[in-house]
């Protein structure tokens, strides 16, 4: 019984701080604004997530959601046993 109590809060620490880890894995580190104008003559696109304007064409759409069906067929196949 220890053991497996020892096992259970192991697991869950584990999981913690994965979510700890995914949570921060894809957030880019802000510059002060002063510093990013410095740094570069050019100015660079806002890579915020607002919206510009931009639709992808049909033909990157298509594209688009033929990889996200085929990349979710596959763990999706494997849980139904397939």
């Amino acid at each position: 019984r220890s053991q497996r109590s020892r096992s259970l809060v192991l697991a869950a620490v584990a999981l913690l701080a994965g979510a700890c880890l995914l949570s921060t894995a894809f957030v880019v580190p802000s510059r002060p604004q002063q510093l990013a104008r410095a740094a570069s003559p050019v100015g660079l696109q806002s890579a915020s997530g607002e919206y510009t304007g931009f639709v992808p064409d049909m033909q990157r759409r298509t594209l688009m959601n033929l990889l996200v069906v085929a990349i979710t067929a596959v763990p999706a196949l494997v849980v139904l046993g397939g």
